[in-house]
C-alpha cells in the first residue's frame, strides 16, 4: 500500500497550561517573553507524520516479515500476531521549528522553545492517531517503537525506514550513523490494534523515566514473553 503523508498539523498547545507547566506567572515580563516566542513559533513549525498500511507476511516466535522486510523482535512478533494489517509510522516536530530553535541563544529562551518543540512533535502524533482512528474505525490502537526496549533496539529503524520508502525524506527525516533520527524530536514505531493494549513502559526496567505512563510488570516477561 502507499504511504501517507500528513503534513497540514497545526501547532496547538493551551497557553495557559503551557505557562503553568513551565512556571512562569501570568502578566509577567517572563510570560510577555514566552508568548512572544510561542507566538513566532506556530508561524513556523510545521509537524509532521507519515505512515503506511502495511501486510504482515510470516512471522515466527523471534521475527516477522511486513511487505518483505524482516523485524527481528520477539515482543514485537508476539504482539503483532493477531493482526494482518499495521501501520508502520515516523512523526516529527519537523525541521522548520528545529532549525529555528538554534537561532535561539538565551538559556531560559532555549529550555522554553525545546518544550515548545517536544509540543508540536505530539501534534504530530496526535494528528497521526487521530487519522488512523478516522480511516480504520477504531480506538484500540497501540504500539512499539525501535529502541524503546531491549528485546527491539534502535537498529530495527534501518527496516522502519525501508517499509516507509520516500516517506522519511518527503517530511525532512534522517536516520544518522548512530541510529538518533534528525530532527531529533521525532519518533519511528509500529502502530497496531490490540483489544488487550500495550506500552513499552510494561516491560522496560528503567524506574527513573521522566515519559513512564504505566509501572513495570516483570511477570509479562516470562508469562507472555518468554524472557
Amino acid at each position: 500500500m502507499d504511504t501517507i503523508i500528513i503534513d497540514n498539523i497545526p501547532l496547538t498547545i493551551d497557553e495557559d497550561g503551557f505557562l503553568e507547566l513551565l512556571r512562569i506567572r501570568t502578566n509577567s515580563r517572563q510570560a510577555d517573553e514566552f508568548v512572544r516566542l510561542l507566538t513566532e513559533a506556530r508561524d513556523i513549525a510545521k509537524p509532521k507524520a507519515a505512515f503506511r498500511p502495511s501486510y504482515i507476511e510470516n512471522s515466527d516466535k523471534d521475527s516477522l516479515t511486513i511487505e518483505g522486510i524482516l523485524f527481528s523482535s520477539r515482543v514485537l512478533s508476539i504482539n503483532l500476531e493477531p493482526s494482518h494489517v499495521v501501520f508502520p509510522f515516523l512523526a516529527t516536530c519537523g525541521r522548520e521549528i528545529e532549525e529555528w530553535a538554534r537561532t535561539i541563544q538565551n538559556t531560559l529562551h532555549s529550555f522554553w522553545v525545546d518544550n515548545i518543540q517536544l509540543m508540536a512533535f505530539g501534534c504530530a502524533v496526535s494528528a497521526l492517531e487521530s487519522h488512523l482512528k478516522r480511516i480504520t474505525g477504531t480506538t484500540t490502537f497501540s504500539s512499539m517503537n525501535p529502541g524503546s526496549l531491549e528485546d527491539w533496539p534502535l537498529s530495527e529503524q534501518v527496516p522502519l525506514f525501508e517499509l516507509l520508502e520516500d516517506a522519511p525524506q518527503e517530511i525532512g527525516v534522517t536516520l544518522e550513523k548512530n541510529m538518533l533520527l534528525a530532527p531529533l524530536k521525532s519518533a519511528t514505531g509500529i502502530q497496531f490494534v490490540s483489544e488487550e493494549g500495550f506500552t513499552n513502559c510494561r516491560l522496560c526496567h528503567r524506574e527513573d523515566c521522566a515519559g513512564r505512563r504505566e509501572p513495570f510488570q516483570s511477570h509479562l516477561l516470562q508469562e507472555k514473553y518468554s524472557l
